[in-house]
């Protein structure tokens, strides 16, 4: 009986990922991503990336390769991640006797389930944001829509819309726009229009003044 639960349980997880790379057209080498996950359309994840945990990446995002690493995050749409990037690592609670995580994986068997770190709430990064090759983007942060992570950067704190940041730990270094553009860009929400709007548009983006005139 046993024998033949895990045979399938081993089917259900084949044709589970066969579906999700059809849909998504996405190659990850090593993965371990809860089937509570959500998957955008045209979502690519190329290969050699790690992906792990429960996972939600919106429409047309895409993670470069290889060495992405990414454990349970919020991904919006449309957002450019670069090679060797680290998304969401576990940390350590360092209000508990000890750091190490026997007391809360059951992998050495002290403990009997699995229960997440009260610090480890995953990072949530918004519509149209560019994560620029060797970041790091710690628990606990939000990045606003339309941000751009520097590379090299570590992201410890929360990042606001339109802005671009750097260093280590990151900071701001300008916004993209003035303040009015930046207003009204999120009012647009230009990455929630249709695939029809979005293709009748698609020639405005490189002009700022011209995309605004006409919404």
């Amino acid at each position: 009986m046993k024998t033949f639960m895990f045979f399938l349980k081993l089917a259900f997880k084949y044709f589970y990922w066969k579906k999700f790379f059809y849909i998504n057209k996405s190659k990850i080498l090593t993965y371990s991503v809860s089937p509570k996950s959500r998957i955008g359309k045209h979502v690519v994840i190329h290969q050699k990336n790690y992906i792990y945990g429960r996972i939600e990446i919106g429409d047309y995002s895409y993670i470069s390769g290889p060495h992405t690493y990414v454990d349970s995050a919020v991904i919006g749409k449309f957002c450019s991640i670069a090679r060797n990037v680290t998304i969401g690592p576990s940390n350590h609670d360092l209000s508990m006797i000890s750091t190490h995580p026997f007391l809360y994986s059951p992998f050495y068997k002290i403990v009997d389930e699995y229960t997440k770190p009260s610090n480890n709430n995953p990072p949530i990064i918004g519509n149209d944001v560019w994560v620029g090759i060797n970041s790091i983007i710690l628990n606990n942060v939000k990045i606003g829509d339309g941000a751009i992570i520097g590379a090299g950067s570590i992201v410890t704190k929360d990042v606001e819309p339109y802005s671009v940041v750097g260093g280590v730990p990151a900071k701001h270094i300008k916004y993209r726009f003035e303040k009015e553009v930046i207003e009204k860009l999120l009012e647009i929400q230009w990455w929630n229009w249709s695939n029809k709007k979005m293709k009748k548009r698609v020639g405005d983006f490189n002009n700022v003044e011209k995309f605004l005139e006409s919404e």
